[in-house]
Formats: structure tokens, sequence, C-alpha cells
């Protein structure tokens, strides 16, 4: 029994409401994994921020103690450390191919000592009470999406160590 021309007709439209149904929830999904995954990142960074300032604060006031510590950096990000009360010796020793948001951070005074760094994130916060032996600058590399040092109370500072 052969179709009619109404039947036929009614089926490409039910083809093409089925196409434009899955294109928008596909649309939609990648929409919502994108800012889900741009969410983690950002309070990714916030902990870190939290985190790194309570530690500092906390064995900065207690001499002579120290504990390495641990913390989760978004992607492929580097955490960079520096201590600002050596400034002019940090701006002698960067490399020339090193961020330059940052040199221009640090020549122009802005009161920031701590930077995650990626290809697509670039943050920077202070932290109070930081102290780094020469080079004066730290950049932590993670590994398996963390990044680990030492921090040492020095009385109202804190000496951040490499770990060996």
């Amino acid at each position: 029994m052969p179709a009619k021309r109404g039947q036929l007709s009614s089926s490409v439209f039910i083809y093409l409401f089925a196409i434009i149904v899955i294109a928008l929830i596909l649309i939609f999904g990648y929409n919502y994994i994108s800012k889900t995954k741009e969410n983690l990142v950002k309070t990714d960074l916030i902990l870190l921020k939290n985190k790194l300032t309570s530690d500092i604060e906390a064995i900065s006031l207690d001499y002579g103690s120290s504990k390495k510590v641990f913390y989760s950096v978004p992607e492929s990000a580097e955490l960079c450390l520096f201590d600002l009360d050596k400034k002019d010796e940090i701006l002698n020793n960067l490399p020339a191919n090193f961020n330059p948001l940052v040199k221009d951070s640090i020549q122009g005074d802005v009161k920031k000592n701590t930077f995650v760094l990626s290809n697509s994130i670039f943050e920077s916060y202070y932290i109070n009470n930081i102290e780094i032996n020469e080079p004066y600058l730290e950049c932590f590399k993670p590994i398996a999406g963390k990044v680990s040092f030492t921090i040492e109370g020095i009385g109202n500072k804190a000496l951040i160590l490499t770990n060996p």
C-alpha cells in the first residue's frame, strides 16, 4: 500500500523536530558543563587563597614550627610567591621570558605577592607575612593537581621553603 503525500511530509517534520530538539539539548548541555567547570576553577582559587592565608597566619606567629602544606591548583596553573620586601633583587633576577603581568605588578608597586598563572588563569593576591630566601621568589608547578612546600614560622613572618 503506497504512502499518501500527507503522510510522507508529516514524518519529515517529525525528523526535523527531533534533530532540532537533539541539537538544543547538546548546546545547552555543553554550556552547562563549561559554566560548571568555570565555577569549579573559581572555587579552587578561592579555597587556595583562604587556606594559604590561614596557614601562613597561623605558622608565622609560632617561631620555629614548620608545616608541609599541599594545595590544589586548578588545571595546569603554577603558583608563584614573592617576597615584596626584596622587590629590587627580584626584578634584577627575573628571567627575560617571565610573565609580563607579574613583572608589571612588581615594578608598579602593586601590593600583590601571590600569583596563580596558566594560559587561561591569572589571579593575584596579597598574603601578609611571607618571607622567601634568595632569589626571593618561588614558583611551584603542580604534580597531580597539587603543589607542596614547607612553611616555617620565624616570629612575625612565615618562611617559604621548597621541599628537598
